[in-house]
C-alpha cells in the first residue's frame, strides 16, 4: 500500500489503543503511514512504529475543518493519495443525561461526528479522482442500543449511531467512484478508559458477553484492517461485541 492514515483525537481509551495497534499491524504492510493526533504523547508512541519515509506525525484537532484540509493537502504532497484512511478519533462522555450540558453535547458531536466528516471529506475527494480508496471510521455498539450497567451518555450513543448512518449514506455516493467507506463498532475494550470504570460496569460486561471479557485493542485493529482491505465491504457497520446485546 502507498500509505495508511490512522487518525485520532481525544483522551485515552479505545481510540488511542486501537490507533496504536492499527499502526503496529499496518507498518509491515504499508510503504508509508501518516499519523495525526491531538495528543503529543500518542504521537511519540506512534513515531517509532512508522515505516521509513513516512511523513512526520502531526498534531491536529479534528474539530478544525481548515486544519484537517491542510493536513490532507500535506499528506498528498508528501506521500500521494492514500489507499486507506482510518478515523479513530473520539471521546467518551459519561455524565448522566440530566447533567449533560450544551457544551458537553457539542464537544462530543464535534469530535466524534463532525471530525469524521471533515476527515472523510478531505481524503475522499482525491480518492475519487484515482477511483480507489478505503475509509474506515470507529463506531461503537453503543450506537445501536444502550445497555444496562453502562455509564455511556446519550451524546456518545447519538454520535456513534450517526457514524453508522453517515457511512451508509456516503457509501452509496462514493461507490460509483470506486471508493469504499465502512465503520466497525466494538464493544467495551480492555483499555485505560475502562480501568477507571466502577465495578458494576465490569460486572455488566461479564454478564452480556459470550466469554465474559472485553475486546483486546489488537482484536479491534485486526478487524479494522480486514474490513478496510476487503473489497466486498462498503456501507457496512461491522460489530465486535462478543455477543453483547443478544436477547434484547
Amino acid at each position: 500500500c502507498q500509505s495508511h492514515i490512522p487518525h485520532g483525537r481525544g483522551s485515552g481509551g479505545v481510540r488511542s489503543a486501537a490507533q496504536a495497534e492499527i499502526v503496529r499491524l499496518a507498518a509491515s504492510r504499508a510503504a508509508r503511514i501518516a499519523v495525526a493526533d491531538h495528543s503529543v504523547a500518542n504521537l511519540r508512541e506512534s513515531a517509532p512504529l512508522l515505516p521509513a519515509g513516512s511523513p512526520e506525525p502531526r498534531q491536529l484537532d479534528v474539530r478544525d475543518a481548515d486544519a484537517v484540509a491542510q493536513f490532507a493537502r500535506d499528506v498528498l504532497a508528501s506521500a500521494g493519495t492514500p489507499h486507506f484512511l482510518f478515523y479513530t478519533a473520539g471521546i467518551l462522555t459519561i455524565e448522566p443525561f440530566l447533567e449533560t450540558t450544551a457544551e458537553s453535547w457539542l464537544r462530543a458531536v464535534d469530535i466524534n461526528l463532525n471530525g469524521a466528516f471533515h476527515t472523510a471529506r478531505a481524503f475522499a475527494e482525491p480518492m475519487t479522482r484515482e477511483r480507489r480508496g478505503s475509509i474506515l471510521l470507529l463506531g461503537s455498539i453503543a450506537g445501536t442500543r444502550a445497555r444496562s450497567g453502562s455509564r455511556v451518555n446519550p451524546a456518545y450513543n447519538a454520535t456513534k449511531a450517526a457514524i453508522s448512518a453517515f457511512v451508509n449514506g456516503t457509501a452509496m455516493q462514493l461507490r460509483p467512484h470506486g471508493v469504499r467507506i465502512n465503520c466497525i463498532s466494538p464493544g467495551p475494550a480492555a483499555t485505560a478508559m475502562m480501568d477507571v470504570q466502577p465495578p458494576q460496569v465490569h460486572a455488566a460486561v461479564r454478564d452480556i458477553t459470550l466469554d465474559g471479557r472485553m475486546n483486546r485493542p489488537e482484536e479491534i485493529a485486526e478487524l479494522a484492517l480486514f474490513v478496510a482491505a476487503h473489497g466486498r465491504f462498503t456501507g457496512e457497520d461491522v460489530g465486535l461485541g462478543g455477543g453483547a446485546g443478544l436477547g434484547g
